[in-house]
């Protein structure tokens, strides 16, 4: 798989004085893949977001995206060209008086053609379907609409990675499911790369590996489930809630029931389930 962005012994701290927020962490994001990054708040997930695309910079440490050092001020723009962020609250993000003139700021500021934006406006609305709310102001939108414009946003700029940094925490369950079929969606289809910044174990159970950060450091790496088999204690003693799904099927084997051990996602525990009282 082709790497991305290359994470290498980094530490960075916000003052002089002040503990590190995050503290040796290394690791590698590969083209297509949905990485989550979680961890309970203070953890260090969110600075290493704003880190991944040269918002904050290490004191020590390096992070390259494609051939690029994110330290690099001469290059700084082909970073965050290539690294959308979308952050928890859009309502931060907006600055156009209609979601139109909003995603044409940042087609602007890069310079691109008119005839381009125009084209790249479209076909962003189209794909996180909120083309009919072209002419609307951003602050009349629900929650998951602004979210899914903001997201439109960031992919009409052609990122090769998009980070979700906590951008479904703010939502309730219907935005929330909006906001994460259409990064489902773009991950599949567009092969998008996905980083996903969150203290939900239930949206990390989407990805194909998790990094969970505890006080600055990386604790655990790998797939969801295998995380969710093998360390549920210590996401517990680091304050995370394991997905319901998991904790139910906890309390089904305490009480007897003959599980196997491949269902993780509520689906598939259904579908288990089933299946038994079929047999029954």
């Amino acid at each position: 798989m082709k790497e991305l962005i290359k994470v290498n012994d980094v530490f960075f701290r916000y003052s002089e004085d002040a503990n590190d927020a995050v503290k040796g962490v290394s690791f590698s994001v590969f083209e297509g893949e949905w990485l989550a990054i979680v961890g309970h708040n203070g953890s260090g997930k969110s600075t290493l977001a704003k880190l991944l695309n040269g918002l904050l910079q290490p004191y020590s440490g390096q992070i390259t995206v494609a051939s690029f050092q994110t330290d690099d001020e001469e290059h700084i723009w082909d970073v965050r060209r290539r690294v959308g962020i979308v952050f928890q609250n859009p309502d931060n993000q907006f600055v156009g008086t209609t979601v139109m003139d909003d995603i044409a700021f940042g087609l602007e500021n890069n310079g691109v053609p008119r005839e381009e934006m125009l084209k790249r406006i479209d076909e962003s609305m189209a794909k996180v379907n909120v083309s009919k709310f072209l002419e609307y102001e951003p602050h009349r939108l629900s929650g998951g609409q602004k979210q899914r414009v903001a997201i439109a946003g960031v992919i009409a700029l052609k990122p090769e990675i998009i980070i979700l940094d906590e951008a479904t925490s703010m939502l309730d369950p219907r935005g929330r499911k909006e906001v994460i079929d259409v990064v489902k969606e773009l991950n599949e289809k567009e092969n998008i790369t996905v980083i996903s910044i969150t203290h939900d174990l239930e949206e990390a159970m989407l990805a194909d590996r998790m990094i969970v950060m505890n006080r600055g450091e990386k604790v655990l790496e790998g797939e969801p489930a295998t995380i969710f088999v093998n360390d549920g204690e210590r996401l517990k003693a680091y304050n995370l809630d394991l997905p319901f799904s998991i904790q139910l099927k906890e309390k089904l084997l305490e009480k007897g029931l003959a599980l196997s051990g491949q269902s993780f996602t509520h689906e598939e525990l259904v579908d288990e389930l089933w299946r038994l009282t079929l047999k029954t």
